[in-house]
C-alpha cells in the first residue's frame, strides 16, 4: 500500500502510516508538540523576558493555568530553544534558561539544592571545602551565563507558613538582584496569592494565564492538527460541533484530557481496524477513564439519573 493513499495526512506523517499497528501505537503514545495561539503567545512573552537587558530590576513573569494545560511542556520548549553549546577542546553547554522544580519545603538550602540539581551539579555534600551555598549557586549560575530561572510548581510555596513564604520571596528577590536574572514562576491560578505578601516582587511580575479551552475556531484548529499528527490510515471526521462540544464538555477544556482522549480513541481505532477517530469512538467509556473533569462527571451522573 503506497503512502499516496493517505493524502489526508501531512507529508511528514504519511511514512508513519506504513508501519505496523504496534509501531504506530507507540508513535501515538509519544509526546508531540501541537502549536496553538495561546502557546505561541506564551512563547512570545517568554522570549521578551529572555531578551531584556540585565538590570537591577528585571521584569519577571508568572505563568498560571489549571493543572494539565501544558505549562511545563511550554517552558521546556522555551528551555530547549534557548540552550547554547560551545565547541572547542571540549563541549560545554551554557544554560541561559534553567528550569527547576520548586521544592515542597521552601527553605533556602532545599531551593538551592533543587536549582543546582536542575543544572546537573552534584549534591552539596560532594563539594570540597565549606563554601556557602549562596556562593556556589552564584558562581554556577554566572559560569552558565544564566539569564532566566524558571520555577515550576511555584504554588508549592503556599503549603508553607506565612513566615516561610515571606522568607522565600525575599530569597527570590535577592537571587534576582544579585545575578540580574529574570524569574518565571509557573503554577496553578492560586500561585498569584504567593506574591501578594511582597510588594516589590509583585510589582515586578507580569501575569499570564493559559486559559482552559472553549468551543471555537482555535479549539477546532488545535484538535485538527492533533489528529493530523497521528498515523491513522483513514480520515477522521472530528470537526463537527458535537465532537467539539463533547471534548470540551467532558474534559473541562483541559489540554491533557483532550489529548489523552484523542490518543486513546486513535489507538482503539487502529486495534479495531476502523483507522479513524469519530464521534462514536469518542463516546467509548474506556476513552474517558480517569479523564473527565469533576464538573463534567457530575453533570453526566445527573443526566444519567434523569434518564
Amino acid at each position: 500500500m503506497g503512502t499516496v493513499e493517505w493524502s489526508h495526512l501531512p507529508e511528514d506523517v504519511r511514512p508513519l502510516a506504513t508501519l505496523d499497528s504496534e509501531q504506530r501505537i507507540a508513535h501515538i503514545r509519544a509526546k508531540r508538540w501541537v502549536d496553538y495561539p495561546h502557546a505561541a503567545r506564551t512563547l512570545r512573552r517568554l522570549e521578551e523576558i529572555y531578551v531584556q537587558p540585565r538590570s537591577e530590576r528585571m521584569e519577571n513573569l508568572l505563568l498560571i493555568g489549571q493543572s494539565g494545560m501544558g505549562k511545563t511542556m511550554l517552558v521546556r520548549k522555551f528551555e530547549r530553544y534557548s540552550s547554547v553549546v560551545l565547541k572547542g577542546t571540549g563541549t560545554f553547554r551554557l544554560q541561559p534558561v534553567v528550569v527547576m522544580l520548586m521544592p515542597h519545603d521552601p527553605t533556602a538550602p532545599r531551593f538551592f539544592l533543587q536549582l543546582l540539581k536542575a543544572v546537573g551539579v552534584p549534591p552539596m555534600d560532594t563539594f570540597e571545602g565549606s563554601a556557602p551555598r549562596e556562593t556556589t549557586v552564584l558562581r554556577v549560575m554566572k559560569d552558565l551565563q544564566t539569564k532566566v530561572i524558571v520555577i515550576d510548581e511555584l504554588n508549592s510555596v503556599l503549603a508553607a507558613s506565612p513566615r516561610q513564604q515571606r522568607q522565600f520571596l525575599q530569597l527570590l528577590r535577592w537571587l534576582s538582584n544579585e545575578l540580574r536574572v529574570a524569574l518565571v514562576g509557573v503554577g496553578v491560578p492560586e500561585t498569584r496569592h504567593a506574591l501578594l505578601s511582597d510588594d516589590q516582587l509583585r510589582s515586578r511580575f507580569m501575569h499570564l494565564e493559559l486559559p482552559t479551552w472553549e468551543e471555537g475556531a482555535d479549539f477546532k484548529r488545535f484538535v485538527t492538527h492533533l489528529i493530523w499528527s497521528l498515523p491513522l490510515r483513514a480520515p477522521s471526521p472530528i470537526d463537527s460541533a458535537r465532537v467539539m462540544q463533547l471534548l470540551v464538555g467532558r474534559t473541562g477544556g483541559i489540554t491533557l484530557g483532550v489529548c489523552k482522549a484523542i490518543e486513546r480513541a486513535a489507538i482503539a481505532a487502529i486495534r479495531s481496524g476502523s483507522e479513524r477517530v469519530d464521534y462514536s469512538g469518542l463516546q467509548d467509556h474506556d476513552v474517558w477513564d480517569g479523564l473527565e473533569a469533576p464538573v463534567a462527571a457530575g453533570r453526566s451522573r445527573q443526566q444519567d439519573g434523569r434518564r
